[in-house]
């Protein structure tokens, strides 16, 4: 999917929850009863728009859709209807649009204002929309809904310091971490997009401090193995491989070789994955649960 695409014909996307499609005139009715309701509209972001949201009739809902396919056709953003696969109608909207500063806004209803549902949302943007809108750092304003940060956090968000300053906007920062010469460790570990440690110069080459402790380490180099996808063992009870996605990186090199790996990683890598939160050990990689799911989320650099 690429942004021109999307201004041509615009996706439907699909989460377990709901059906995410461009918003169309005939939503006006069932969107209403989120958008005159002022609980729900005191939690949108309306930065620089013509309104705060909030409207009393269906002629103003509809007003504001048709403004908002102008600007889908002028190739400005998308706003997506929020439809439930339960009812079928939509309860909410979110808009997203590409570049260096993407911003999100995610708007529901009351009852669908809650945790579970907002991280389907707000998952399908971090690993679709940021690559399919080509955004840079994505943002979301969370001034006035301050539950909502553990979220956000948990997803590789953090306070934006440049973005729109004191508005409460959080971002996923770029990180540019790619040096191809520091490869894949003897585990699986992907040394060569680690931002966590610039001065290691990667597994293979020595670099890590914990290399006298590391069992991984210690037994590919005792059995003169490229990594521990080559022995017989594989996987072991090492605890460094009961992490799913350093084990599934360790399985794809074993079936397609350590440089689609890394050219995967890199390309990845430029289309906003990230490979370690600011401050963490996990990443984009670690939200998913099996090691298909994961080596399908490589694949998508290739």
């Amino acid at each position: 999917m690429s942004v021109n695409n999307i201004y041509e014909e615009c996706p439907v996307y699909e989460t377990a929850s709901f059906v995410l499609r461009l918003v169309r005139e005939e939503d006006a009715g069932p969107l209403l009863a989120c958008y005159s309701d002022k609980k729900a509209v005191a939690k949108m972001n309306a930065d620089n728009c013509t309104g705060n949201f909030y409207f009393a009739t269906v002629r103003e809902m509809e007003d504001c859709i048709r403004f908002w396919l102008k600007e889908y056709g002028e190739r400005r953003y998308v706003r997506f209807a929020i439809i439930p696969r339960t009812i079928g109608y939509a309860v909410g909207t979110a808009e997203v649009f590409g570049g260096e500063d993407g911003v999100l806004r995610i708007d529901l209803a009351a009852d669908y204002d809650r945790e579970e549902y907002l991280e389907e949302l707000v998952r399908l943007a971090v690993l679709r929309w940021i690559r399919d809108f080509g955004i840079g750092s994505l943002k979301i304003k969370a001034l006035n809904t301050p539950e909502r940060i553990p979220l956000l956090k948990r997803y590789g968000f953090v306070p934006s310091t440049a973005f729109r300053p004191g508005e409460g906007y959080f971002e996923r920062p770029v990180i540019k971490a790619f040096d191809g010469d520091k490869g894949i460790a003897f585990c699986g570990l992907a040394c060569c997009v680690c931002s966590e440690n610039t001065d290691c110069d990667g597994c293979k080459k020595d670099g890590c401090q914990d290399r006298g402790s590391c069992e991984n380490y210690i037994c590919c180099k005792s059995k003169r193995l490229e990594g521990c996808w080559e022995c017989g063992d594989f996987p072991c009870e090492s605890p460094m491989l009961g992490k799913p996605r350093v084990r599934a990186f360790a399985k794809y090199v074993a079936e397609n070789g350590v440089e689609r790996l890394v050219r995967a990683l890199k390309k990845n890598e430029e289309c906003g994955v990230l490979y370690h939160y600011s401050g963490q050990l996990i990443g984009d990689y670690d939200l998913f649960q099996t090691q298909e799911e994961i080596i399908e989320f490589i694949n998508r650099g290739l």
